[in-house]
């Protein structure tokens, strides 16, 4: 009486082995990371790391070996529209009814390096890998919040938070879909040039200049390897809105002095000295410095023309380095924001044009 139901257990046991043969582990070569991604740590930190692949079959997953603190991402499937997720199992999969054919992938990471990071497991389909097209075009993006997207998704006022931050909106990642190219990210909110935001107390954390050392937003300095597939065309850097910072607030939410004001040839010459260190592993590289929509003329005073200097600060950084550096005008924003003052996603969109025409212009791209 117990051999039919022994039958069905061997026959179900037997049809689950058999969809596990049909499962695809993607090869080394199949995967490409896109971003600053160690292949041997597989941890997206850095704002718009991920990987990218094509498969033909039905479906693919994407491991999740373990997560950290809280993310947000996004998945797009053949070019779609993306799929925002900011609640994590143990694998992402591509949405259910992809119809049989190939397939492209790509997933990129929306948050800030502040909030955690992503490890990635293994890549499986029930189809097989394909080719996928990489773009020779390259660009390498470096900044503060706003290169991240800090509450881009958000409409002040708000809180920032992972789900609202959407990397791949921001300025720099809609200039290098524009442009067709690939990009790398290395940004973190509220870090500086020459020192970060204000804060009302001693900063012993790292500058960008030292986070640009590093292969994992938490890794030791000098790690990053710079491999050699990666050697962008195109350096862009916007950094300066939180240097320019001195006010802070108390507890009840008053203002109050923090700091001395920046002192500007020392910014002007951090700048020159991180784009010359850059062009030691990048030397046919053309940079492009950004100004700040955040700043402008009158706050915290008239007198301070945070905006104008800048502006200028940069201008001066540009005629030191030479015909292959180049400013970005990004005019100040407007009222309409995202959370904490950030700009939203038509400020984002409006500073990608001014990017991708300064871009066209100096690489005939």
């Amino acid at each position: 009486m117990r051999l039919p139901a022994l039958a069905s257990f061997l026959f179900s046991g037997l049809a689950a082995a058999a969809t596990l043969r049909k499962c695809a582990v993607a090869p080394e070569a199949a995967v490409r990371y896109v971003g600053r991604v160690d292949p041997s740590t597989k941890e997206l930190s850095w704002p718009g790391s991920g990987v990218s692949f094509a498969f033909t079959g039905t479906s693919a997953t994407i491991g999740i070996a373990r997560v950290t603190g809280t993310n947000s991402v996004d998945l797009v499937v053949d070019g779609r529209p993306p799929i925002a997720i900011s609640s994590f199992g143990s694998s992402i999969s591509t949405p259910a009814g992809l119809s049989q054919g190939t397939h492209t992938v790509v997933l990129r990471k929306r948050s800030d390096p502040q909030y955690g990071s992503i490890f990635l497991g293994n890549v499986t389909t029930n189809g097989a890998f394909a080719p996928q097209a990489v773009p020779t075009r390259q660009i390498e993006l470096i900044g503060d919040s706003i290169t991240v997207g800090y509450g881009l998704d958000g409409v002040n006022p708000c809180s920032n938070n992972a789900a609202v931050e959407n990397h791949p909106k921001t300025y720099g990642a809609v200039a290098a879909s524009t442009l067709g190219a690939d990009y790398n990210t290395v940004a973190w909110s509220g870090k500086g040039l020459i020192r970060n935001i204000a804060l009302g107390r001693p900063d012993t954390s790292p500058i960008i200049p030292q986070l640009y050392s590093r292969y994992g937003a938490n890794d030791p300095d000098g790690t990053y390897t710079f491999p050699s597939t990666w050697s962008p065309q195109a350096v862009v850097i916007n950094l300066g809105t939180n240097d320019f910072n001195y006010i802070a607030w108390d507890a009840s939410g008053n203002a109050y002095t923090a700091r001395e004001t920046l002192n500007i040839p020392a910014f002007v010459q951090g700048m020159v000295n991180f784009v010359h260190s850059i062009q030691e592993h990048y030397p046919d590289a053309h940079f492009f410095l950004v100004g700040s929509p955040m700043l402008n003329d009158g706050w915290p005073t008239t007198a301070d023309a945070q905006k104008t200097n800048h502006n200028k600060a940069l201008r001066q950084a540009v005629s030191q380095l030479g015909a292959k550096a180049h400013f970005v005008d990004w005019p100040a924003q407007g009222s309409d924001v995202g959370c904490d003052y950030h700009p939203n996603a038509a400020t984002h969109a409006a500073g990608a044009k001014l990017l991708v025409q300064a871009i066209k212009s100096a690489l005939n791209w």
